[in-house]
């Protein structure tokens, strides 16, 4: 097999690929690579570890298991801060032994570094108004421009400091593994060591950058932080947007490649390609300057009008720390998430004290990510008033950006979506259908506030994260 890149033909090739693999992945996780061995066929049957030479090269791993793949545990809501900052401190002592020199040191100069993105603008060209509009794709474009032009000197110190090396090179949240309690990180990029040896920072940013794409921004900032600590790179993050934008760009770049591969499949995979891809260049675009940093989201509405879905969206794909009213709630309480309430209206968890008491941690919350420069999206109904004032206080004694985003919906679609949702796992909002007349009766529109943006929250999921984006990036393009 012959790809271009790749050359599998003889295997003399294929041994030398499998040896190679070895090689790079043992720097990381010599306990899951145990070698290389020859696989053979008689009469049918298969036989591995043959006599060397024998039969088809294999690499030989341990299996990891499925539920410590770090994607899993994000999915399940298992990984939080202290495991974000192991990652961290592991990550630095596997770089603080990774290789440099004359050779490595040329892939992270300037004209590299640029070589590396006008490649991805290229490739990109045909999908341009399809999974990335022209105007954030020349929106990014300028800032890679103007950033490389301004820091080309910082790029070059970094070369000489020995930031520079040859590292994993595919380090997204797919490439980690928690497994015995141990952190693994496997499947090292081989086929190419100008995507492997790049300044730390860049590998940094990757799985930062998927972190957040996962809308777990508190992940991304503790892993981050931990590592400079670890590393003492205290300049790394004085280059992290410029690398999480880059990291974001050619993910959506392989989205759409991948895009062009399946034009005779379903539509959906497509669509899911496609909504992929925009949300990787919607981080990007967030990560070259597209909105100011740090800024306040705020989603809100009724019950069931989608906030915290559209929260959770936001979160990833413009780099926000999500926080929900739902879950400081039941923190405060002491119990799980997930765990279904059974309070009656203005009651137990949901009784005025209660309520304002969650409202109070949110702000606690969001001036504490918003003071260390690191944009929220805060997630709650706000039906009241009284705290929408106190949060534009917070903001305007902070001196950032707030947005209030409206999630609008019929009652009679709200109505549906609780119904369905008691039967629903894995939900959050205690909200049932018996409460809607309260529910309803104690929502305050926010019209003392003309600056509001409205989206339709009985569209498509996708639909409505587009129309939000859409209005925020207006709202700056125009002022």
């Amino acid at each position: 097999m012959n790809l271009g890149f790749l050359d599998f033909t003889s295997i003399e090739q294929r041994r030398a690929d499998c040896d190679e693999e070895l090689r790079l992945n043992r720097r990381f996780s010599p306990q899951v690579y145990l070698g290389v061995v020859d696989i053979t066929e008689q009469n049918g049957h298969y036989r591995v570890g043959g006599e060397a030479g024998s039969g088809e090269p294999a690499v030989w791993m341990r299996r990891l298991p499925e539920d410590g793949m770090l994607p899993a545990k994000l999915a399940g809501g298992d990984v939080d801060t202290r495991l974000a900052r192991r990652i961290g401190r592991t990550l630095a002592k596997l770089h603080g032994r990774a290789e440099t020199g004359p050779d490595i040191e040329a892939y992270g100069s300037p004209s590299s570094v640029i070589a590396n993105w006008q490649e991805n603008f290229d490739q990109m060209g045909p999908f341009i108004g399809r999974t990335i509009s022209p105007a954030i794709n020349d929106e990014i474009r300028s800032y890679v421009q103007e950033f490389v032009g301004q820091q080309a000197a910082l790029l070059e110190r970094r070369v000489t400091e020995g930031h520079v090396r040859d590292g994993h090179g595919d380090l997204h949240a797919a490439s980690v593994c928690i497994a015995d309690g141990q952190i693994v990180l496997f499947d090292s990029l081989q086929f190419a060591p100008r995507y492997r040896c790049a300044d730390l920072a860049s590998e940094v940013a990757f799985l930062a950058m998927d972190f957040e794409y996962h809308g777990r921004g508190d992940l991304a900032w503790a892993f981050v932080d931990s590592y400079v600590r670890a590393s003492g790179d205290d300049e790394l993050p004085s280059l992290l947007d410029f690398y999480m934008c880059y990291r974001a760009y050619v993910r959506g770049k392989v989205r759409s490649l991948r895009l062009a591969q399946t034009e005779k499949v379903p539509g959906g995979e497509q669509a899911a390609l496609i909504a992929e891809s925009r949300g990787y260049f919607d981080l990007a675009w967030a990560h070259a300057g597209g909105l100011p940093r740090p800024l306040m989201v705020v989603t809100m509405g009724l019950p069931a009008s989608g906030k915290t879905t559209l929260a959770r969206a936001l979160a990833g794909r413009l780099g926000l720390v999500h926080l929900s009213s739902d879950v400081a709630r039941k923190r405060m309480a002491g119990i799980p998430p997930t765990r279904r309430g059974s309070d009656e209206f203005g009651s137990g968890l949901y009784d005025p004290a209660m309520t304002r008491n969650t409202y109070a941690a949110l702000r606690r919350d969001a001036a504490r990510w918003l003071r260390r420069g690191r944009g929220v999206v805060v997630d709650a109904t706000f039906g009241n008033p009284g705290e929408r004032a106190q949060l534009r206080q917070l903001a305007h004694r902070l001196g950032v950006d707030l947005h209030v985003v409206l999630c609008d919906a019929d009652d009679d679609t709200l109505i549906a979506r609780l119904k369905r949702r008691a039967t629903e796992q894995g939900v959050v909002s205690d909200a049932r259908i018996e409460l809607w007349p309260q529910l309803r009766a104690a929502f305050t529109p926010p019209d003392e506030q003309a600056s509001v943006l409205r989206v339709d929250a009985t569209r498509d999921t996708e639909e409505t994260v587009e129309q939000a984006l859409g209005l925020l990036r207006a709202r700056y393009r125009s002022s």
